[in-house]
């Protein structure tokens, strides 16, 4: 009589214990960040325009935010002239934020006496918002 008492015991404590046991997991309920790329932010953007590994001197580059391919009807949000920075050719973007964007640069390739062209995304990280970033945006022959 006392194994048989022992016995359901035995079992009652390990129904209990496989009840407290198999708890799930409790889910994380805080979404990840959504990033809206644009101005209003601290970032810098500088792009430096390069064909076939020279430096091209002069142009324009374009920027999409929120974008990772070329936008509908090439319409972008932004643009700059290239200037020249410490004798870098380069196009600076200010007050960014982070976020997705999408560069296009079209200039002039002094050295080739040609008309290049080049599109690239770029997106700006969360560890990057309060910094400067560099892109090398490889053109060719429009």
């Amino acid at each position: 009589m006392k194994s048989a008492w022992i016995g359901k015991a035995l079992l009652s404590s390990a129904l209990v214990l496989s009840l407290f046991a198999c708890k799930d997991k409790t889910q994380s309920t805080t979404p990840a960040p959504v990033y809206v790329a644009g101005k209003g932010g601290m970032a810098t953007m500088r792009v430096v325009m390069q064909n076939s590994g020279l430096n091209v001197d002069s142009g324009w580059v374009y920027v999409k935010y929120n974008a990772s391919v070329t936008p509908v009807g090439n319409k972008y949000d932004d643009s700059t002239l290239v200037i020249h920075v410490d004798g870098v050719p380069m196009a600076i973007f200010t007050n960014l934020k982070v976020g997705d964007y999408f560069f296009m640069g079209k200039g002039w390739d002094i050295i080739r006496s040609q008309t290049v062209f080049g599109t690239r995304p770029f997106t700006i990280e969360k560890s990057a918002e309060f910094g400067t970033s560099y892109l090398y945006l490889q053109t060719a022959k429009q």
